[in-house]
């Protein structure tokens, strides 16, 4: 809950920041297989994640910014924090890689 907290909050920052935040779309996921693509080979394809999590066992899970839902809305602060909702323009996609660096499983969610 902590680590996604922090991605979020990362998020945040780098889209309060200007719209520079490249927004990884699904479809760019579709050539990286799990047990052979390694995070090198992630991260030359993807750029630098905006959040890196390295977990005790030495597995890490590398966090991107991605295209998701809905665009509709004027502007990319929530609601809850006194802007207009974006209606789920944006959403988080997960790396986790294992100790070794290859990748173990890709997850999406806002």
């Amino acid at each position: 809950m902590i680590r996604h907290a922090a991605a979020l909050t990362a998020l945040l920052l780098l889209t309060a920041c200007g719209d520079s935040a490249k927004l990884i779309s699904t479809d760019a996921t579709a050539g990286f297989k799990t047990g052979t693509t390694n995070q090198t080979e992630v991260v030359a394809a993807l750029g630098k994640p905006i959040h890196t999590i390295q977990e005790a066992d030495g597995s890490k899970i590398d966090q991107y910014p991605a295209e998701a839902g809905s665009t509709s809305g004027s502007g990319i602060w929530p609601e809850w924090i006194g802007g207009t909702s974006t209606g789920g323009a944006y959403a988080m996609i997960s790396f986790e890689y294992t100790p070794g660096g290859i990748l173990k499983d890709i997850k999406t969610g806002k």
